[in-house]
C-alpha cells in the first residue's frame, strides 16, 4: 500500500510490510555510519554516553548555589557598601576643590601687625583628571615641566602615583612668580589635570628689622605626612600647611579657620561642565598678644649690644607683667627671619642654620636650661623665713667659706662678709649665709635637702611654666629621694650647691622670670601667656608675707648698695638680684641678671641671661638697665600707662 506520507516503497505480501532490499540500503546512506553503531532494527537510535542521575543533581546543585552566592555578594554590595560606591560613582562625576580660609592676623599689644596673609601663585595637579593614554599623560606632564623648569622625573612621579595620593590635590610649584603664572595660565586649556589657585602665604612684617619675633611667631609649612596622618580626620589634605613653632603651632586650631569646597562636574577628561555648589571657608580668629613690638626692638637691641660688650654671642631676654603675666617681650638671641619659611625654605639657608654651633633656631629663653646661679636666692630666703628657719634678725658669720672635712665651700669675697642678715645675705650675694640656712652648719638646723626642693617646685621650678608657646622645657630640681631611687646618695655637699643655686638644679629664664615677678606680687604664680587673656589663671605659692616683704627689701638693697648697682640710676626705683652659674670648668659662668620695678608697686620684671658672660652684674645688669629705661621712656609716652 502507497503512504503519501511514507517516501520509501514497501513490499506487501501475506505476512505484512517490508522495506525492499535496496530501500534498506537507502536508509542506512541517509543514517550515514551510525548503524555501524546501532542497529535500528532493534533498539531506538542514540548518539554518545549516558549522563548519571546523580552528576547531574551535583551540578544543577553547584550551579544553585553559585547563583544564591552571586546574589548575596550583589545584595551585600546593594545594601551595605550601596552608598560607598554611590560616592566613588559621585567622585567620578564631582569634582571637589578646596577653598582655603585666610588664617588669622596676629598683632602685638598696640595693634601692629606681626603676622598677615600676602596672595600667592600655586600650580596644582589632579592626578586622576590626567589623560588616560600614556603618550597624552606624558605629553601634559612634560609640557609642565617644561613651563616650571623642573624635572620631568619630579611631574612623573606624581602623574603616575597610584592609591589615595590619586584622590587629592597635588602641589607642583608654589610662589609661582606672575608672569610665569600667566603663562601657565594660557596654557591650561591643553594641560587637563592641572590647575593655578590663589592662595595665601603667611608673612612676618617686622620679622626682618626684629629677628627675635620669629621664636615667638614661629612660622607655617606644607604639613608633614606624620602630622597629616594625626590630623586627616580634622579635615586636613595633604597641600595643607600647618603651624610649625611658637604662636602658629600653639594656636594653630584658631589660627587655621575651617576649609571650604567649590563642587563642580566634569565630564570623563575632568573638563569642568557645570557648577554644582560652594561652601565658603571660614577665615581664623585674630590674636592680640601681650606682647610690645617696640619693648621687644628695643630689649633685642640692648642685648646684641650688651653680647658685644663681653664678646659673647649668646643670650636672652625676658619681659614681663608680675601683675598678670603677661610676656612683654621675649628675646632669644641669635635669631632668624621667619619669613625665610614661609611656603617653601631654601635647603641651603637650612642647612646654615641647622649646623650653626650658636643656635639661631633654638629659642632658649623658654628652652634652654642652666644653673640659676644666685637668683634663686631670694626663693631659698623666702622658703627659710617661712619655715622659721630664721627671722629677719638671724645672722651667720661670714669668713670666706665653710669647711666640712676635707671640702671647702667658698663665698665669692675673700675674706668673707663679715656678720650678715638675709637682707645683707641678698643684696651681696654672700654664699655662706645660704650654705647654713639650706644645710645647716655647727648645731644651725638648715632647711635640709627635702624642704629646699619641695619650696622650689612651688615656686615653679621643675616643671613648665604653661607658657602659651610650643618647645618650654621643665629644667630641673633634684631631690634626695631621686638620687637615692637611683641607686646614688645624697651628700651634705649636694644640699649646699643646691642652696646657691649649683649642682644638679636647672632652670630656664622664663622660670627665673616667674619666680622673680612671684616674690614681686607677694606669692602670686601666674601662668606666662603671650596672647591677651582677661581671666590669667595662677595658684598661690604660699609663703608668708613677713617673708615676700623681706625678700623684696633685700632685693633693693641690691641696688642700693650691692651687686646690683647698675641699675640704681633709673629714673624710677628698682629692685634686682645678680646671679653668676658655674657649668663647666673650662669655660666662662653663665651670667644672670633679675629685677623687677618700681619697688613699690611693681609693673614689669626683666630677666636678663648672657650665656659665658662672666659675672651677672658686669654683663647682664647693663642690658636690663637699658630694657627697663625702654619701658619707662614707652610708659610715658603712653600716659603713664602700659
Amino acid at each position: 500500500m502507497d503512504d503519501p506520507f511514507f517516501p520509501f516503497p514497501l513490499q506487501t505480501d501475506g505476512k505484512g510490510s517490508r522495506l525492499l532490499q535496496e530501500t534498506d540500503e537507502q536508509i542506512r546512506h541517509e543514517v550515514l555510519f551510525e548503524s555501524g553503531v546501532t542497529a535500528i532494527r532493534d533498539r531506538p537510535l542514540f548518539v554518545g554516553s549516558a549522563f548519571p542521575r546523580r552528576r547531574f543533581t551535583f551540578f544543577c546543585g553547584f550551579a544553585l548555589l553559585l547563583c544564591l552566592v552571586l546574589f548575596a555578594r550583589a545584595a551585600f554590595m546593594l545594601l551595605q557598601e550601596g552608598a560607598v560606591y554611590v560616592k566613588l560613582a559621585e567622585a567620578n562625576r564631582l569634582r571637589q576643590t578646596p577653598l582655603w580660609p585666610l588664617r588669622g592676623i596676629v598683632r602685638d599689644r598696640e595693634g601692629k601687625i606681626l603676622a598677615e596673609n600676602a596672595p600667592r601663585f600655586q600650580a596644582t595637579l589632579f592626578p586622576r583628571d590626567l589623560p588616560i593614554r600614556q603618550e597624552d599623560k606624558d605629553a601634559a606632564l612634560g609640557e609642565a615641566a617644561r613651563l616650571f623648569g623642573k624635572s620631568y622625573a619630579d611631574l612623573r612621579s606624581i602623574g603616575y602615583a597610584t592609591g589615595t595620593v590619586q584622590d587629592e590635590v597635588n602641589i607642583v610649584a608654589d610662589d609661582i612668580p606672575y608672569e610665569q603664572a600667566m603663562k601657565f595660565a594660557v596654557a591650561l586649556p591643553h594641560l587637563p589635570g592641572f590647575n593655578l589657585e590663589t592662595r595665601a602665604r603667611r608673612q612676618y612684617p617686622w620679622s626682618e628689622q626684629a629677628p627675635s619675633l620669629s621664636h615667638v611667631l614661629g612660622y607655617v609649612g606644607k604639613i608633614s605626612q606624620e602630622e597629616y596622618e594625626g590630623k586627616k580626620d580634622r579635615g586636613y589634605r595633604r597641600a595643607d600647611e600647618i603651624g610649625k613653632t611658637g604662636i602658629e603651632r600653639f594656636y594653630e586650631p584658631e589660627l587655621r579657620g575651617e576649609l571650604g569646597e567649590r563642587v563642580n562636574e566634569v565630564d570623563a577628561h575632568g573638563v569642568i561642565k557645570a557648577f554644582v555648589g560652594e561652601q565658603t571657608p571660614k577665615d581664623g580668629e585674630d590674636l592680640s598678644l601681650t606682647l610690645d613690638l617696640s619693648l621687644q626692638i628695643a630689649a633685642e637691641e640692648a642685648l646684641k649690644t650688651g653680647l658685644a660688650r663681653v664678646h659673647k654671642t649668646r643670650g636672652s631676654v625676658v619681659v614681663s607683667d608680675p601683675r598678670d603675666g603677661s610676656i612683654l617681650a621675649l628675646v632669644s638671641w641669635p635669631a632668624f627671619d621667619n619669613n625665610a619659611f614661609s611656603g617653601s625654605v631654601s635647603s641651603t639657608l637650612y642647612q646654615n642654620l641647622v649646623h650653626n654651633q650658636d643656635q639661631p633656631l633654638f629659642p632658649r629663653a623658654m628652652a634652654g636650661s642652666y644653673p640659676s646661679g644666685s637668683t634663686v636666692k631670694i626663693v631659698i630666703s623666702a622658703a627659710a623665713l617661712t619655715e622659721g628657719i630664721i627671722t629677719p634678725f638671724t645672722t651667720v658669720l661670714s669668713v670666706g667659706g665653710i669647711r666640712l672635712g676635707a671640702w671647702f665651700f667658698p663665698d665669692w669675697k675673700v675674706g668673707g662678709h663679715g656678720i650678715t642678715n638675709v637682707r645683707k645675705a641678698i643684696a651681696q650675694s654672700v654664699n655662706t649665709f645660704f650654705y647654713t640656712i639650706g644645710g645647716g652648719y655647727q648645731g644651725f638646723q638648715g632647711l635640709g635637702a627635702d624642704r629646699l626642693s619641695a619650696w622650689m617646685k612651688r615656686f615653679g621650678l621643675g616643671e613648665k611654666t604653661g607658657i602659651d608657646l610650643a618647645a618650654e622645657v621643665s629644667g630641673s630640681v633634684p631631690t634626695r629621694a631621686e638620687r637615692e631611687r637611683g641607686g646614688g646618695q645624697w651628700y651634705v655637699g649636694d644640699t649646699y650647691n643646691l642652696s646657691i643655686g649649683q649642682g644638679d638644679l636647672l632652670v630656664t629664664p622664663l622660670q627665673v622670670n616667674s619666680y622673680t615677678s612671684i616674690i614681686a606680687n607677694g606669692g602670686y604664680r601666674y601662668v606666662p601667656h603671650v596672647v591677651a587673656n582677661p581671666h590669667p589663671s595662677f595658684t598661690e605659692v604660699g609663703a608668708t608675707d613677713e617673708a615676700y616683704k623681706v625678700v623684696r627689701e633685700g632685693m633693693r638693697d641690691c641696688v642700693t648698695g650691692g651687686s646690683c648697682r647698675t641699675v640704681s640710676f633709673l629714673p624710677f626705683p628698682v629692685s634686682a638680684k645678680t646671679g653668676t652659674a658655674q657649668w663647666n670648668s673650662n669655660k666662662e659662668t653663665h651670667a644672670w641678671f633679675t629685677a623687677y620695678g618700681s619697688s613699690e608697686h611693681p609693673e614689669v620684671a626683666v630677666t636678663v641671661l648672657v650665656e659665658e658672660g662672666g659675672e651677672g652684674s658686669v654683663a647682664s645688669a647693663p642690658v636690663a638697665r637699658e630694657v627697663l629705661d625702654a619701658w619707662y621712656r614707652l610708659r610715658q609716652a603712653r600716659g603713664g600707662k602700659f
